[in-house]
């Protein structure tokens, strides 16, 4: 029966309800309501539109499903849920990605997700959403980190490990509750300085990946020390000390020769206890600094109400420099000003 005039599509949702799981791909949760129902892939996207059939089975894996209004429409009758519901769930049913035109319903697969990447859900995550089987979320940075089960995932599509256990890595599930904390209570600045540590100290991974105490977390994980994904996992714990110190220098608001002098060193005496003695890096500590050498206008500081006595916070905004170069949202290297 018709939907809409000239338009034919579902009436009726699937027998099976399917487990949602939020910021999931739109992929990996159509690859979900298919297999609940013993479908082929190709076979439920024929209900919900027309489109070129993916011929990769592990395609969820690998790419995003976009889809027009028309289409959002009839996968949230076969979903059982309304489509403003399956838009609250799934980020890239929302409104800014939805394919032009509402009719006919149509679907596209593109290989490059528009916004962010597809990365592995947590498997324990999904398990405890009722979800056995491998799923993708939406995540602007191609790794993250589950605390609660102590999980990293990225989005690796060969061989090796698809989520890495961190109890051999405590300092990491540490480092990663330290940029929490910074994050909730700096909010917005906390979590632009995070980026500008985290993106100082992936440079020096990126030149000097043999760092004896990189190599040994990379070991103790399964991962290879040169390998890209290793990376962010292996350098967490300096970045966010990094990072707090970059706090450190925004708070005390000097900008002197001497000031950035001082700074620098103590940055470098940091490094040689974390091992890195050998690693040059003054060059991103000079830059850092040129971007934060003119503070904000507004103290980077909470104030406390003369009426009452009442702390309240306002926005911390960091250096101007920083602020031109660094996006209020997105990934690390989207929020620092270390381009």
């Amino acid at each position: 029966m018709a939907d809409r005039a000239g338009v034919w599509g579902p009436r009726l949702r699937l027998r099976v309800p399917v487990p949602r799981l939020a910021g999931e791909s739109t992929g990996s949760f159509v690859n979900r309501l298919a297999h609940a129902h013993e479908l082929e892939l190709g076979d439920l996207l024929d209900r919900v539109g027309t489109g070129r059939q993916p011929v990769n089975p592990r395609l969820p894996a690998l790419a995003e499903l976009y889809v027009n209004r028309a289409a959002l429409d009839h996968l949230a009758v076969l979903s059982g849920r309304t489509p403003h519901r399956l838009q609250l769930a799934l980020t890239n049913l929302q409104d800014r990605f939805l394919l032009p035109g509402d009719d006919p319903a149509r679907w596209q697969w593109p290989f490059e997700v528009r916004e962010g990447h597809v990365v592995r859900c947590c498997d324990l995550c999904a398990l405890a959403r009722g979800v056995s089987e491998a799923a993708w979320l939406v995540w602007p940075d191609p790794w993250r980190v589950c605390l609660r089960h102590r999980r990293f995932t990225d989005d690796h599509r060969g061989q090796g490990p698809h989520v890495v256990r961190l109890a051999r890595l405590p300092e990491v599930a540490r480092a990663h509750a330290d940029r929490l904390r910074l994050e909730r209570r700096f909010r917005a600045a906390g979590a632009e300085l995070f980026a500008d540590g985290f993106q100082v100290v992936a440079r020096w991974w990126e030149r000097t990946p043999d760092v004896w105490s990189w190599t040994q977390r990379a070991w103790r994980s399964g991962l290879e020390a040169r390998e890209l994904r290793t990376g962010p996992l292996v350098i967490y714990p300096e970045a966010i000390q990094l990072a707090r110190e970059m706090l450190r220098y925004e708070q005390r608001g000097e900008r002197t020769p001497a000031a950035r002098a001082a700074w620098a060193e103590d940055v470098q005496q940091l490094m040689a206890g974390w091992g890195l003695e050998d690693v040059d890096g003054w060059g991103e500590l000079a830059q850092w600094l040129d971007h934060h050498a003119q503070p904000a206008a507004a103290p980077f500081a909470d104030r406390t109400d003369g009426a009452g006595g009442a702390r309240r916070r306002r926005r911390r905004v960091l250096a101007v420099g920083h602020s031109r170069l660094a996006e209020p949202s997105g990934s690390l290297r989207e929020r620092s000003c270390m381009l």
